[in-house]
């Protein structure tokens, strides 16, 4: 694919529309609706500019080439999210993602991101109880957790996956799933 000059515009819009999204994860746990709306009016705007201006864009070559990518990003991250495995916003970020990149390239996106969301849960396993808490909810049973001294804190009982194991910062895992798709030869 020639590049362009919205698709230069379009992979920084992207890069910075996931280092906001990260940053904001890492600081708030979460991601504003604010994020992926501009997002996706930007992606949607590139787009069409660029195939005004007859112009190979980032998601292909159609007009409606970003729409299946934003759907294929849903799709392939929904079942995590009605797993209780991620949040909403996670998902919504992948298909703003699939906005941008188009089908292909997303489908890449998601392989790397899950790869870095392992990595992420592995390091954050060392957190105390994170462990103990991922195994109960694995197993769907009951966790007791204590206090660091059990004789002045009441025990308290938590049902599976009703308290996550632990809560990841999953947009980092997303941006670095994202930057590997685009940097890193494809899978073939």
């Amino acid at each position: 694919m020639q590049a362009s000059l919205f698709t230069a515009v379009a992979l920084a819009t992207l890069a910075a529309l996931l280092a906001g999204a990260a940053a904001s994860d890492l600081r708030r746990r979460r991601v504003a609706n604010r994020w992926l709306a501009a997002g996706a009016v930007g992606a949607l705007a590139l787009h069409a500019g660029a195939m005004a201006a007859g112009q190979p864009a980032l998601s292909g070559p159609h007009w409606w080439s970003p729409l299946p990518g934003a759907v294929l990003g849903l799709t392939l991250m929904l079942p995590l999210y009605l797993m209780r495995a991620m949040g909403a916003a996670d998902v919504k970020l992948m298909a703003v993602v699939g906005l941008f990149l188009g089908v292909p390239t997303v489908a890449l996106a998601v392989i790397y991101t899950m790869l870095a969301g392992g990595l992420l849960t592995l390091a954050s396993l060392r957190e105390a109880g994170v462990a103990t808490r991922l195994v109960a909810n694995l197993l769907g049973k009951p966790v007791t957790l204590t206090g660091a001294n059990p004789e002045a804190a009441p025990a308290a009982v938590d049902t599976p996956l009703t308290r996550t194991a632990a809560r990841l910062p999953y947009a980092v895992a997303i941006a670095m799933g994202t930057g590997a798709a685009l940097l890193l030869p494809r899978l073939a």
